[in-house]
């Protein structure tokens, strides 16, 4: 079997991560700095499809939908699988969490009530555990975003996108292409539908919406793991590069067609990135991954930042700002946090090496 372009282990995949976590915070300068995301660059690029900050976490969950195929093919039982799954996202989400309650709650003017103390806390524990933000009416209500972390919306999707890998490999359909591509197709025309839908005014309940834009971010997840089971189909090509980048130029100008272009001229660029011969960014996580602590912790860091600077601030300067604080608690969160709960070698910055095994 002729090995895949896309399965070597000297790959990009980690500087891809932390170049995105980055991207986050750039977008997010925007929105908290000024409260208004509509003149960040991206969205008018793109005549409001987009933002900088999708476009990261959409590509967070193709890269996602690829490693975590590869890491549910390689384990030896569902409990190995899980076991790992579970200790890189709770303690790091768990330990930010508690941050944001006090330490970040305080630092922005307010306090927590000490009056139904036990409830709260119970309810805190309970939506930590079900991997949902912690919120605070009071905490920068006089702020343009008055969210304390509102990154980590993004983190019980991913884990339920680990745990339909889980499902659809315990009934032996995830090595079955054609099931997969049904699934992508599915959520693909889904998505797209409900986006005319609300562009032409027919469906303007904001629940609904926002439970689609969650549909998205999955739907990504199921093209990343669309492309590590078509790998070993997919060439590995510039010119099949440059066309992705062509098509998600013309996208930009066309109304409704980014998302749909973006899950396959986006997902290509990631993994032609990731994986380019003559690229080499191998060791991007050799101190440490610190992308998931940079998305953890730069929007309380750019909240508290923009608090203390007078409520509204230049997105620019809050990004060169923030960016250096984001990276010091990723750091921290690290070493202090994440690292002990993983396998000797992603301690060290090593991924396990992508399966060469044939799907049908």
């Amino acid at each position: 079997m002729v090995e895949s372009a896309f399965e070597s282990r000297e790959n990009n995949l980690d500087f891809v991560r932390l170049v995105l976590a980055i991207l986050v915070i750039l977008s997010h300068s925007w929105s908290i700095g000024t409260g208004d995301s509509v003149l960040e660059p991206m969205t008018r690029l793109s005549h409001g499809q987009a933002t900088f900050g999708t476009i990261a976490v959409h590509a967070f969950f193709i890269i996602s939908g690829f490693l975590i195929t590869n890491s549910f093919l390689r384990s030896r039982s569902l409990w190995t699988y899980l076991k790992k799954r579970v200790a890189r996202i709770y303690p790091g989400f768990i330990v930010c969490m508690v941050v944001c309650a006090s330490v970040v709650v305080p630092l922005s003017g307010a306090r927590l009530l000490p009056d139904r103390l036990a409830p709260r806390l119970i309810s805190f524990v309970g939506r930590t555990l079900a991997l949902h933000r912690f919120t605070h009416t009071i905490a920068f209500a006089g702020s343009p975003n008055s969210a304390i972390n509102d990154s980590v919306w993004s983190i019980p999707d991913e884990f339920y996108c680990y745990l339909l890998v889980a499902v659809i490999g315990l009934v032996g359909v995830l090595r079955k292409r054609y099931f997969v591509e049904i699934m992508f197709f599915a959520s693909l025309v889904s998505i797209e539908v409900v986006s005319f839908m609300a562009g032409s005014q027919k469906l303007i309940t904001n629940v609904s919406l926002d439970r689609w834009f969650h549909f998205q971010s999955c739907a990504m997840f199921l093209a990343g793991m669309l492309f590590f089971l078509l790998r070993d189909k997919i060439p590995h090509k510039n010119s099949l590069a440059v066309a992705s980048v062509l098509v998600l130029a013309i996208a930009s100008q066309v109304p409704h067609a980014w998302y749909l272009a973006f899950a396959f001229a986006g997902t290509y660029l990631v993994f032609w990135f990731a994986f380019h011969p003559r690229i080499s960014l191998h060791h991007a996580a050799l101190y440490g991954d610190f992308s998931y602590g940079i998305y953890l912790y730069a929007f309380p860091i750019q909240q508290l930042i923009t608090l203390a600077m007078g409520s509204r601030l230049n997105p620019y300067l809050l990004f060169l700002m923030s960016t250096p604080a984001s990276l010091l608690a990723a750091v921290l969160s690290w070493y202090g946090v994440e690292r002990w709960f993983l396998a000797s070698g992603r301690r060290h910055g090593r991924d396990a090496p992508i399966l060469a095994v044939p799907v049908s």
